[in-house]
Order: structure tokens, then C-alpha cells, then sequence
């Protein structure tokens, strides 16, 4: 593993997603309204119509006219306090709709909880979604060891963390190189030792199975595929809050984690019969 370093975030303005001449107007309208409810992140929970345009790339005419179609569907709310848009409850329905779809989910929970007590570390499912991990549910201890449940949704970066190497390695050859040239714009001043620590997990998943990195201080992650079909690529991860180096936890862990991979793959299997 290369020696940690420091890495930098860059915050870039998101290009307007293309849109082909020959969509009709309401797939048009619709996958503009869809990257406006995508604006909305932990810190930015209430935006206008001015910052919304800038987040988006949309025109502001066309993010005014959205919005309105958004507030009257309920999943947008207007504050006139603060003079902008939250997210509305219509949201929430849907997110919570998309967990219990999950049927990995369903069977991961109980064996993730049991794992986390008896090893007193972080375990955690996860899916992509552009250029980031999204955590499906994440069960963590903190400093005095009591157990606690992070709400899902959190995100972490895909370049930097485990999670995000071992969706990466689970890539058809062609779709990788895309993501990692999106990647390569998000990380421009630190992408040469980068996408050497990237190639380095993807190796090792091809190797043995999960990979390991340790983006924030004193924590150490492992992560390893849990690929279902062809639209289910989850990664599964344990990771721990410790002074001991990188080699000691992979160590101690990574049997752990495979061998709670392969009880999810396990049940999973069982319940298609």
C-alpha cells in the first residue's frame, strides 16, 4: 500500500447533463427535475432558485419553471423564512421504499449488527452513484464503544475510500476507464499517486478479494464486492478507528469480512430458491 497522503477535494460546477434531440420534452423535463432534487446534500439542505441553477448548470428560467412543477408534486417545500427550497417528504417515502426493495438489505441486517458487536468495528453496505458510495445502512461505534446506527444515505468519495475501489474493480473494462476519467476531473492535483493506490486495490480485489485504505485519520478500511446480477453491485465493508497500521487490521479483518460476504451471498441465494 503507498504511503498515505493528503488529498484534495475539488468542488466543480456540474455541467448540464446532455440530452439527445430526439427525447420528447418530458423525458427532457423530467431528468432536469430529477438533477435538481439532486442538488440538494447534507449542508446544502435549502437552496434557491439562483444557487440550484448553479449547481445544476440549468438555465435559471428553466430551474423557476421546475421547481414550481416539483413544490406542486411534493417533493419540494418553500421556505419563505429562509427564501428557499427543501427537499419535501415525498422524498423521504421514496427512500424508504427503496430500502425495503432491497432484499440484500433485508438479509444483511441481523448478520452486519451481530458482526459489528462481536468485533467492536464499523460494518457497512454500500451502492454507487456517480462518483461517489452511498451507505444503504452503516452500523458504527464510537469512542466509548457503544453501538450506533449512522442514518442512511451518508456518502463518501469513490476514489479515496475502499468502498468505492472495490465498486470499481467490479467494472467491465471499458465503463471503468470512463468513471475513472470523471474521477481524474474531481481529483486533478493528486490523481498521479491516486490512480496508482486505485489500480493497487483493484488488484488486490482481483487477488484476494477486498481491498484496504485509510483516507481519514486513525480509521482502516476494508471493503469487498458483494455482486448480486448485473444492476446489483453492493460492497461490503468493515473498517475500525485504531492507531494499529493498515497490514495489522487486514490482518484481523479481512477473514472477518469474507467470510460475512459469503454468508450474505449465501442467503441470498437461498431465498431465490
Amino acid at each position: 500500500m503507498l504511503p498515505m497522503a493528503q488529498f484534495h477535494l475539488v468542488e466543480f460546477k456540474r455541467k448540464r447533463m446532455p440530452i439527445s434531440p430526439s427525447q420528447s420534452d418530458p423525458n427532457r423535463s423530467l431528468l432536469r427535475g430529477l438533477e435538481i432534487l439532486r442538488a440538494f446534500r447534507p449542508g446544502s439542505d435549502i437552496l434557491g432558485n439562483a444557487e440550484i441553477a448553479e449547481r445544476t448548470g440549468l438555465p435559471k428560467s428553466t430551474v423557476s419553471r421546475l421547481t414550481g412543477t416539483l413544490l406542486k408534486a411534493g417533493f419540494l417545500f418553500y421556505s419563505p423564512d429562509q427564501q428557499g427550497y427543501h427537499l419535501g417528504v415525498a422524498v423521504l417515502s421514496l427512500s424508504h421504499s427503496m430500502r425495503g426493495g432491497s432484499k440484500l438489505l433485508q438479509i444483511a441486517r441481523a448478520p452486519m449488527l451481530s458482526e459489528a458487536k462481536r468485533l467492536r468495528v464499523n460494518v457497512g453496505l454500500a451502492l454507487a452513484d456517480r462518483d461517489e458510495m452511498v451507505y444503504l445502512e452503516t452500523l458504527r461505534f464510537s469512542g466509548n464503544t457503544s453501538l450506533r446506527q449512522v442514518v442512511s444515505g451518508q456518502r463518501v468519495p469513490m476514489a479515496l475510500t475502499s468502498l468505492g475501489r472495490a465498486y470499481l474493480s467490479t467494472l467491465p473494462l471499458k465503463e471503468r476507464r470512463e468513471c475513472l476519467s470523471q474521477l481524474k476531473l474531481k481529483h486533478p492535483r493528486d490523481w498521479s499517486i491516486l490512480s496508482r493506490e486505485i489500480t493497487l486495490s483493484i488488484q488486490s480485489v482481483q487477488r484476494d478479494g477486498w481491498c484496504v485504505a485509510s483516507w481519514q485519520p486513525h480509521v482502516v478500511a476494508l471493503a469487498t464486492p458483494v455482486v448480486l446480477d448485473a444492476q446489483s453491485n453492493y460492497v461490503l465493508n468493515m473498517s475500525i478507528h485504531a492507531d494499529e497500521t493498515p497490514a495489522v487490521v487486514t490482518q484481523r479483518l479481512a477473514p472477518e469480512l469474507m467470510r460475512l460476504r459469503k454468508q450474505l451471498i449465501d442467503s441470498y441465494s437461498r431465498t431465490l430458491g
